[in-house]
């Protein structure tokens, strides 16, 4: 399993200024310079070692150009503007606080598709008896089940031959033909809560209730917003949509995240806890 992404030990009482980012080695020094016959002042950041220009934006610096441009540093941060901590982290073999975000996150689903399930806090309480040895994970309200329905279409025509029996009538003999076609759609069929304990998933709602046991999920398909489960022993595919009304709490070592619960998320609680179980 890999380590929590962890930022690096950056020595104390340093400035981004004092290191390049990009060749490690030079010192980032102030250059001014005139433009338009010396009426607008242009002030640039560029290493006294390898010329990385860095051009200042508000509170942040933008890797302007570099003379190397298979410098790791610029693929992948070049033109973008950072703040000046954040390329204090990429000198010393950190990233950008994006990148950050993103490398936590990832280890965060890891975690949970491991079985590393952490408490969540998000209000609300279950209206369901626990079993034994059952706990709470979370619970999510104003959660839309949808299902899919047939629906069949007809339509019909006259054929054969038409006869005028007055000035601009018409009359069609012949015989009435009919066809069907079918197709699918996915249709709400109640609203309620989804509460996710370490053996069941469960939908209460006003006219139905699902209970699943975790063991039985076959396959889950995650979206931002829902998800479709399928459950052994039921053909159709149930489809539980909203869940991303709720924020949960990422935290990796000190650095915690608020991001909107998503079928990817679900999807890894629900892998995780399968493997616990087993």
């Amino acid at each position: 399993m890999n380590n929590a992404p962890s930022k690096p030990d950056i020595p104390k009482n340093v400035l981004w200024t004092d290191r390049c980012p990009v060749c490690k080695t030079g010192k980032i020094e102030n250059i001014k310079r005139k433009k338009l016959f010396g009426l607008i002042a242009v002030e640039n950041m560029v290493c006294n070692k390898c010329g990385a220009i860095f051009v200042k934006s508000g509170e942040k610096y933008k890797l302007a150009a570099v003379s190397d441009k298979s410098n790791p540093v610029w693929q992948e941060y070049g033109r973008q503007s950072l703040l000046p901590g954040e390329w204090k982290n990429i000198t010393y073999g950190g990233m950008s606080n994006a990148k950050q975000m993103e490398a936590d996150i990832e280890y965060y689903l890891e975690q949970l598709k491991e079985g590393n399930i952490p408490s969540f806090d998000i209000s609300g309480n279950p209206d369901i008896i626990l079993k034994r040895n059952e706990n709470f994970i979370l619970n999510i309200d104003y959660v839309s089940l949808r299902e899919p329905r047939a629906v069949r279409i007809t339509k019909g025509g006259y054929g054969g031959p038409s006869f005028r029996v007055a000035k601009g009538v018409y009359f069609r003999l012949g015989a009435f033909n009919a066809q069907s076609e079918s197709h699918e759609e996915i249709r709400t069929i109640d609203s309620g809560t989804l509460t996710l304990t370490n053996k069941r998933l469960i939908f209460s709602g006003n006219k139905r209730t699902v209970s699943m046991d975790i063991r039985k999920i076959l396959s889950v398909h995650p979206y931002r917003d829902a998800v479709a489960i399928r459950k052994e022993g039921r053909e159709k595919i149930q489809y539980f949509t909203g869940i991303n009304r709720v924020n949960i709490k990422i935290q990796v070592e000190n650095r915690i995240y608020y991001e909107p619960l998503s079928g990817l998320v679900l999807m890894y609680l629900i892998e995780g806890l399968a493997k616990q179980i087993e």
